[in-house]
């Protein structure tokens, strides 16, 4: 080949090889962009796809990191793409059913007798953990996916509908009453309450709830299996109740207050137990309080008895002078039984009050006495009683405490406690209690209630009993008002 051909030659050879390598470098260039593009969108949808527990940022270095691997990639298989248009169409589906198919409700889904499997959003079950048998889970969304119902008890967590029993409400324990108009029954689904058809509620009637539920401003209760009465017809408040700063109606059983139930007798201690310790050593009763020779007496059925010699009598020593354990306890822990409930009104108060005053009518003056009706009583320990029938708990005074040394006088306490608000004489009325002290020193020793303006139910010695006013109990002190 002569130098002219020659040179032809390889000038064509090198024009050949650089279209090649042009070509190639375009489709690489090519390859790497659509994979780079491919891959960012697969990252972007799965991130999507996971909005639930990824945050932005990590979303942002996912789709970072998708690119700088393509970068690395030498080719893209077909494989891949197929992976990649299956995502994009996963994401459109899920996307939709949270648009479309997720219905907000507040309830609880308890699981059933067995371990309940847990599912994405997807539907694909969660393997590495369950919710355990009969318990109760919160939940927020009610997802309808592929047929199936799903309830979420966390974030991209659902149990499937099969496996819970779905209830609403918070659970709760209360009472409420019906106002004057009677009250709707609702039923609770999905959508919120709904009235059930059942007829109202009659007016002032009274219902022990269950279960509260709150939407749109109102509180529901739950009275039966999903029958709710809502804030607008019924109320937790009672129909009557002091102002602040008097005592208080409670519209509950009241409990035994001002000390230990089944305390000891020692020196100074007065009350029911001390009294019949008294009777049993056949000591008088004119003046019921635990002295030296009480402890005298009990120190010398100890010692006959084998019993630690103390003067002091515990529940041993009681019982072996015949006396049975129930009574040890029961005689302090007696609590008049509330004869009031929230629909009561002011009267109905009033008259509780008085009503369980009666019930010891006849029976003896017992001092620091404040127990049940088959013993006696006080003047202050029927009081005290007489209050708890009608609602109200006038701790610190009580019918523990007022056994104890130093608390003989409640009447005293009563007098002094600015819960009790003082009324002028002329305008007493029934229900309230009428105070006298003692004309040679004007400290007040003695209380009675009032059934009219002349006249009182009271304990004095000898017994409870019905007097006029003016009966020489000493000096009329004042009136004090219980009920407003």
């Amino acid at each position: 080949m002569n130098k002219k051909a020659k040179l032809s030659f390889i000038c064509g050879m090198a024009l050949t090889m650089l279209a090649v390598t042009t070509q190639q470098n375009v489709k690489a260039d090519t390859t790497n962009n659509n994979q780079a593009i491919s891959q960012a969108t697969q990252a972007v949808t799965t991130t999507d796809d996971q909005k639930a527990v990824d945050t932005p940022a990590t979303a942002t270095d996912d789709t970072a990191n998708a690119q700088e691997n393509v970068l690395d990639t030498a080719d893209t298989t077909s494989d891949q793409a197929t992976t990649t248009g299956t995502n994009d169409q996963n994401a459109d589906t899920q996307a939709d059913s949270t648009a479309s198919n997720i219905t907000q409700i507040k309830g609880v889904a308890t699981t059933k007798n067995q371990a309940t499997t847990l599912y994405k959003q997807d539907g694909t079950a969660i393997t590495d953990r369950q919710l355990g048998p009969n318990s109760a889970w919160y939940t927020d969304q009610k997802l309808e996916y592929n047929g199936k119902t799903y309830y979420r008890v966390a974030t991209n967590e659902f149990t499937d509908g099969q496996d819970v029993v779905l209830t609403y409400g918070n659970a709760a324990d209360g009472v409420i009453r019906v106002k004057s108009s009677g009250a709707v029954n609702f039923s609770r689904n999905d959508q919120g309450f709904v009235r059930n058809g059942q007829a109202n509620q009659a007016a002032n009637s009274v219902w022990r709830y269950n279960k509260t539920d709150k939407v749109n401003g109102l509180t529901y209760y739950q009275i039966a299996n999903n029958v709710w009465l809502n804030s607008d017809d019924a109320t937790t408040a009672a129909a009557y109740q002091n102002p602040n700063g008097w005592l208080q109606i409670h519209n509950s059983q009241i409990q035994s207050s001002g000390g230990a139930v089944g305390y000891d007798l020692y020196n100074g201690v007065e009350g029911i137990k001390t009294y019949l310790v008294r009777k049993y050593f056949g000591y008088s009763n004119a003046h019921t309080i635990y002295d030296g020779s009480v402890a005298a007496s009990v120190r010398a059925l100890q010692s006959r008895k084998g019993l630690p010699v103390t003067g002091v009598v515990n529940l041993a020593t009681w019982k072996a002078m015949g006396f049975v354990e129930s009574t040890w306890y029961g005689i302090d822990s007696y609590v008049a039984p509330l004869q009031t409930n929230i629909t009561s009104t002011r009267s109905d108060h009033v008259e509780a009050m008085i009503n369980q005053a009666y019930k010891y009518l006849g029976q003896p003056w017992i001092s620091g006495a404040a127990s049940m009706p088959s013993y006696g009583v006080d003047c202050s320990g029927l009081v005290t009683q007489a209050l708890y029938a009608s609602g109200i708990d006038s701790s610190p005074i009580s019918n523990i405490q007022h056994a104890q040394p130093g608390h003989e006088w409640n009447s005293r306490d009563y007098w002094a406690d600015n819960r009790l608000p003082r009324v002028n004489f002329n305008n007493r009325q029934r229900g309230d209690l009428i105070f006298f002290a003692d004309s040679s020193t004007g400290v007040v020793w003695h209380v009675g209630i009032l059934l009219n303006s002349d006249t009182m139910i009271e304990s004095w010695p000898f017994a409870v009993q019905v007097h006029s006013i003016y009966s020489s109990r000493g000096n009329i002190v004042g009136v004090k008002r219980v009920f407003a």
